[in-house]
């Protein structure tokens, strides 16, 4: 029996090592943070060259920008030393900064694009972990009219064991 059980274990351990290690792959960057400023900041002009049709010249000195405050944000999170509050002060500050610095560089059109599109996930990002699901949400609701349909029969619901 215990030689079955360590047989197995054998076999499914790598499978699961397997498994995890391509979820954590299939994750996006994970989120920026695995990045060096000259990724972040390379991503980041990538992306405002695509939302805004910047022109070469533009790219070029956008990026200088972003990886002038991506540099500068690595700093200041190593320097936080787990004070949130001063961290987030100071990166409102660059992120002023930065964008008098973009400001200079695009047209008003592109800096209102910009600004929409930050503004955009700034309030998308409320519903990271959620599936970006609207707010009311259907499963459960669906549960809530489900649980309201056994206690009107009189019969308890799996959900409410304890």
């Amino acid at each position: 029996m215990k030689h079955a059980i360590l047989k197995s274990l054998q076999h499914a351990l790598p499978a699961l090592f397997l498994m995890g290690g391509i979820a954590l792959y299939a994750q996006p960057g994970g989120g920026g943070r695995a990045m060096n400023p000259e990724q972040r900041a390379e991503q980041q002009t990538a992306q405002m060259t695509e939302q805004l049709a910047l022109s070469e010249a533009q790219a070029g000195k956008v990026q200088e920008i972003n990886l002038k405050y991506a540099k500068q944000a690595q700093e200041a999170r190593e320097q936080a030393d787990g004070d949130r509050e001063a961290m987030r002060d100071k990166m409102t500050t660059m992120r002023q900064e930065q964008d008098k610095e973009l400001q200079t560089v695009m047209t008003q059109e592109q800096w209102q694009k910009w600004a929409a599109f930050r503004e955009e996930q700034r309030a998308n990002r409320g519903n990271w972990g959620e599936g970006n699901r609207p707010k009311t949400e259907p499963a459960k609701e669906g549960k809530m009219l489900k649980k309201e349909k056994k206690a009107q029969k009189g019969t308890p619901d799996s959900d409410d064991k304890q």
